[in-house]
């Protein structure tokens, strides 16, 4: 049992499990090992988007969950295969970064950060001059929920940043 790229996600799915229940009644089979790891490497294709060049990327929150099983699972599996597991590390590193945070939209998170320090830092000095301590723990309180705001408004893991890049160029797009 073979599977290629281009098949479906859930035809790779079910020549994996297969392929796991074979090696689970054959757990010293090499064989079935390297056909399982090249099983999993196309499960891995075929369930990300593809942009126009029909180079594989990752577009969603389940997509990285399924790689990042097929790379650990291809490195368990400890085949002979260095181009096999070249590209489960390849594709590990690929999730990886994706998991890492990064500012989406760096220069207007920027200045809207600027903007709401400064402002609330005006409002301090301001409430401070009027000798208001309950104005300038509102106008510290209100800067600092601003803030946040901005913080999470732009502050996004890598992989979405990208996604919402190569969306455009997406060809084939996968949930």
């Amino acid at each position: 049992m073979s599977v290629e790229r281009g098949a479906t996600a859930s035809e790779a799915e079910r020549i994996v499990l297969v392929l796991e229940n074979d090696l689970r009644a054959n757990p010293e089979d090499s064989a079935v090992r390297v056909r399982l790891a090249n099983a999993l490497e196309a499960l891995a294709w075929d369930v990300r988007s593809l942009t126009r060049e029909q180079r594989p990327v990752i577009t969603s929150a389940h997509q990285l969950r399924v790689c990042e099983h097929v790379a650990n699972r291809i490195l368990q599996l400890q085949v002979d295969d260095e181009r096999l597991n070249a590209a489960a590390r390849e594709l590990l590193a690929e999730v990886s970064a994706g998991r890492g945070w990064t500012w989406a939209h760096q220069a207007r998170a920027l200045g809207l950060g600027l903007l709401v320090v400064v402002g609330g830092l005006l409002g301090v000095v301001f409430a401070g001059l009027g000798e208001s301590v309950l104005f300038v723990v509102v106008a510290a309180v209100v800067s600092s929920g601003a803030l946040a705001v901005v913080v999470l408004a732009h502050r996004r893991e890598r992989w979405r940043v990208e996604a919402e890049r190569v969306a455009p160029l997406v060809w084939v797009p996968k949930p």
